[in-house]
């Protein structure tokens, strides 16, 4: 899975942003678009689903993660935010950090449960 998130989805992007910039194939535009709405829908679907399953106090396995994968998952979020503000996507942009956040704040709540549960 991280071998997909991490190398392949993103090579992915790159390919697309050439063929639409590059090759002038609008086709790849739009699909580069829908991918990166498809993943703004994503995390504020699972951070509703986090928040939810720590209100109806459920546990939600959260796994833990290494150093080098939090920087390279960053790493790779604001490089997509600069490109889709390079290419005028400024309200896709902004979308993309504030599912972000709501995705840090969902995941620091059902933290806060399990902590408050188990003590």
């Amino acid at each position: 899975m991280k071998l997909l998130s991490g190398f392949l989805l993103p090579a992915a992007e790159v390919g697309l942003g050439w063929f639409w910039l590059a090759g002038g194939h609008d086709v790849a535009g739009r699909l580069l678009t829908f991918y990166w709405w498809l993943g703004v829908a994503i995390t504020f679907g699972l951070a509703f689903l986090l928040v939810l399953a720590a209100l109806a106090k459920r546990p939600f396995p959260i796994p833990g993660s290494t150093r080098a994968h939090r920087i390279w998952s960053r790493t790779l979020l604001f490089s997509r935010v600069t490109a889709q503000v390079a290419i005028g996507c400024t309200s896709l942009a902004v979308f993309t950090l504030t599912g972000w956040l709501f995705a840090r704040l969902a995941v620091l709540i059902a933290a806060e449960e399990k902590k408050s549960a188990g003590a």
